[in-house]
């Protein structure tokens, strides 16, 4: 539901209604950061084990678990290997001597508690960590322990979920509502094309204000609503409400290895209702904490990170030889310049074409041949040639040539 103060406040300070227009299906646009380097904030209310999770997904020291809130107050910063089979895939094909794997930057943010964006706790300096995001881990507590104190002092997983999505909504009309304010006031003082931009923002964000009270749903569930042009206006405004999210149940260690959870459903049917297009895992911040001094590979963790890849809209392409094989993340819809540039930045001013092999098709191509050789499977592989229009593909395998560059 939405809280009567939202509802008070939009009829005191709503835009005019917009006329609808057709979900936009032709939108290649995305929403959030154009970068390859982008970074995931560990969110939830104050002390329902954020900081055990970061340190278990980190496999670190860092972080603050202690049993009270606020243990955290500065972000904690750490980086996470991205698992991908397919690079050892092609280690295999071209003989690398090694390989290396892309990376998320994890970040452990401080807890929230009710009125964040009144200031209670340290729900300012909470809700300008998460806007410095990309995505969001969303942990909600869904383990009883009268041991663990809980900052609303007893357990309820859909009220603490409903917390934390008002904070956040609260938090993007507040930018709304200045945006559009500063706006107005500089429309006085301006005239022909900068004017036009002005009007046209202004008319984005009322549409996206309407859009929520109309749905009671985030941004990101609106992307469709949006063309490209609207998009990368609202991409100015890093609003909360526009991060992929993923929600993490943190179950007791019993519950997690039974897989059953009292809670679960009515998250599941939360999330259903209200961030339909986000997803839903289990886990337990303790039992992958028991792990921190194995070697265990922990399964959850790896999909939990290639979930995000998924849901930031990130690909992966790969140069490979017989010094190493490497991945590199890019946006959907990148053209090969943008990745060239990743790899070096000569390589995309003195672009001169890219030679482009697809992962699946060396992959049958080794099995095919059964050829142990690398050098001699190399001289079989189609290198297909493209120019600077070229659209990466996830799963690319890349040579790209350029003017007074070494071939990479």
């Amino acid at each position: 539901m939405i809280p009567k103060l939202l509802l008070k406040r939009f009829f005191r300070s709503s835009t005019s209604i917009l006329a609808k227009k057709p979900f936009n299906k032709e939108s290649t646009s995305l929403l959030g950061r154009s970068s390859s380097k982008l970074s995931i904030g560990i969110v939830g209310l104050a002390n329902v084990g954020k900081s055990t999770f970061f340190q278990a997904i980190t496999k670190s020291n860092l972080g603050n678990p202690n049993n009270y809130p606020f243990a955290t107050i500065k972000p904690e910063e750490s980086i996470y290997p991205i698992p991908s089979d397919r690079l050892k895939d092609l280690q295999k094909i071209f003989q690398s001597d090694k390989i290396l794997t892309s990376y998320l930057k994890i970040v452990d943010i401080a807890g929230l508690v009710r009125n964040a964006s009144k200031g209670e706790g340290l729900g300012n300096q909470f809700l300008a960590d998460i806007q410095n995001t990309d995505g969001i881990f969303h942990i909600v507590r869904g383990f009883d322990d009268e041991e663990i104190i809980h900052v609303e002092n007893s357990i309820n997983p859909i009220r603490d979920l409903e917390i934390v999505n008002d904070e956040l909504i609260l938090k993007d009309l507040d930018l709304i509502e200045s945006a559009t304010m500063r706006l107005n006031k500089s429309l006085k003082s301006m005239n022909g094309e900068d004017r036009k931009n002005s009007e046209l923002e202004i008319e984005i964000l009322g549409k996206f204000e309407e859009l929520f009270f109309e749905n009671n749903k985030g941004l990101i569930n609106f992307v469709g609503n949006f063309n490209n042009k609207e998009i990368e206006i609202l991409n100015k405004y890093h609003f909360l409400t526009a991060k992929p999210t993923l929600y993490l149940l943190n179950v007791s260690k019993e519950d997690y290895l039974s897989g059953e959870n009292k809670y679960f459903d009515n998250v599941k049917d939360w999330i259903l209702e209200n961030s339909p297009s986000s997803k839903l895992l289990m886990f337990s911040a303790d039992h992958e904490h028991s792990l921190l001094d194995t070697e265990s590979e922990s399964k959850v963790i790896n999909q939990m990170v290639s979930s995000m890849k998924n849901e930031l809209n990130l690909i992966s392409f790969y140069t490979c030889g017989p010094k190493e094989s490497r991945e590199w993340n890019i946006k959907k819809f990148s053209n090969i310049k943008t990745g060239a540039a990743l790899i070096h930045t000569d390589l995309s001013k003195n672009f001169i074409n890219v030679q482009v092999a697809k992962h699946e098709e060396l992959m049958k191509l080794y099995k095919e041949l059964n050829v142990p050789n690398g050098e001699e499977l190399s001289k079989l592989i189609k290198w297909n040639k493209h120019g600077k229009d070229y659209t990466i593909d996830d799963g690319d395998v890349i040579i790209i040539k350029a003017v007074g560059a070494k071939t990479r």
